[in-house]
């Protein structure tokens, strides 16, 4: 997957309740981001960094294999 809709989806993230669930190849289990306070894209072609409230976390965008968000319009 490229980063640069991960990194827009996540930027609107900022300061708000939504919560984003990625795959990762090779795990089933998602994993679960939500309190998004920053991205950053890093030096690497997919690389980047999301800071939360909770943690930080490094993710290389070619490892993920879906990004799904719950529908709040409905």
């Amino acid at each position: 997957m490229e980063r640069g809709p991960l990194l827009r989806l996540l930027d609107d993230m900022k300061g708000t309740e939504k919560e984003l669930d990625l795959i990762v190849l090779g795990d089933a289990e998602p994993v679960e981001i939500r309190n998004v306070v920053d991205v950053e894209s890093l030096q690497s072609t997919h690389g980047m960094k999301i800071t939360t409230r909770q943690n930080y976390i490094w993710v290389d965008a070619s490892h993920v294999s879906v990004a799904y968000q719950a529908r709040t319009d409905i």
